[in-house]
């Protein structure tokens, strides 16, 4: 079905994310394809990030594609198709999360290892005592990641490891760019408060 005025959608999206949902409503499969090619990969890297396990984001990410082969009406794209792709995976991930802790024992303990989708947020130093202290303070980082709830865990992936502007992530979250801010905001509270427990100068 092509785009009109008449689509309350359609005229809050930028002029080539309405060409491309066009494309997509018409059954266009090469749409799809171009979705992969401009998002895949990013998208990959946030279920990654999100889960931990690089077979299972690309399942995800699969299954993101897939979605957008089966568009409804009311679950169209509200500001941007960047945004609205993250919004799925994020969806995606969060399911998959709770199945996993779900089948693990509570109370259980786990070896956290560092995982390659991590591995872009550390910056690297030219010595080896400088590597192992990014690592380390990577490490930590991720720890207390780990125990934020999903809300505030996501929107702090999105922000510092995806680099989404505050409106694509506002239409991952569903939030107004308002809202977004004060989640974000209340994450970063939460998690200097948690990261002060380590205190050691890894964190600073």
């Amino acid at each position: 079905m092509p785009m009109s005025e008449k689509d309350p959608i359609a005229s809050q999206l930028s002029r080539d994310d309405q060409s491309l949902m066009t494309r997509l409503r018409a059954g266009d499969a090469d749409a799809v394809a171009a979705i992969e090619r401009m998002y895949g990969e990013e998208l990959r890297l946030f279920c990654r990030r999100m889960t931990g396990d690089a077979a299972l984001a690309e399942d995800m990410v699969q299954d993101v594609l897939a979605t957008c082969c089966r568009l409804e009406a009311d679950s169209l794209p509200a500001r941007s198709i960047r945004g609205w792709l993250y919004q799925v995976a994020r969806r995606r991930c969060i399911d998959a999360r709770r199945a996993r802790h779900d089948s693990v024992q509570r109370g259980a303990e786990r070896v956290r290892r560092m995982q390659p989708g991590y591995a872009q947020a550390i910056d690297p130093l030219t010595t080896p005592s400088g590597k192992a202290l990014k690592r380390d303070r990577a490490a930590k980082i991720l720890t207390v990641l780990d125990e934020l709830d999903e809300d505030l865990r996501s929107v702090v992936m999105m922000r510092y490891f995806q680099d989404l502007p505050r409106d694509e992530i506002a239409e991952a979250l569903g939030l107004t760019v308002a809202g977004t801010k004060t989640r974000l905001s209340k994450a970063m509270q939460v998690l200097r408060d948690k990261l002060q427990r380590f205190d050691d100068s890894t964190l600073r």
